[in-house]
């Protein structure tokens, strides 16, 4: 299993941010192909430090499927909609699960 992570500063509006997410950015990255399942959440901070505003992860069967459904035209428009609600851009990282 292969999991792809993607955290969000805090915006400038975060009410706007969350309703544009939850409505329809949200739905638009669960069409991904090869899509084995995802979540989001609104984390809240623990211990020293920043919480990323929102976090979500997409499980895929590997890598290569991972790399295709990024490379997919669903996947060109869902990079094409953070500007919508993300000004500030994403972080995104990818790993493979390991362990139990």
């Amino acid at each position: 299993m292969h999991c792809l992570t993607v955290l969000y500063p805090t915006p400038d509006d975060p009410s706007a941010f969350r309703a544009y997410y939850v409505d329809k950015h949200a739905p638009l990255a669960a069409t991904l192909p090869g899509l084995v399942r995802h979540h989001y959440a609104f984390p809240q901070r623990l211990g020293p430090g920043e919480a990323p505003f929102c976090i979500f992860q997409a499980f895929f069967p590997d890598a290569a499927a991972m790399d295709a459904a990024l490379g997919s035209s669903i996947g060109r428009k869902v990079a094409a909609d953070v500007p919508n609600y993300s000004p500030k851009g994403a972080t995104l990282c990818h790993f493979k699960i390991e362990g139990a």
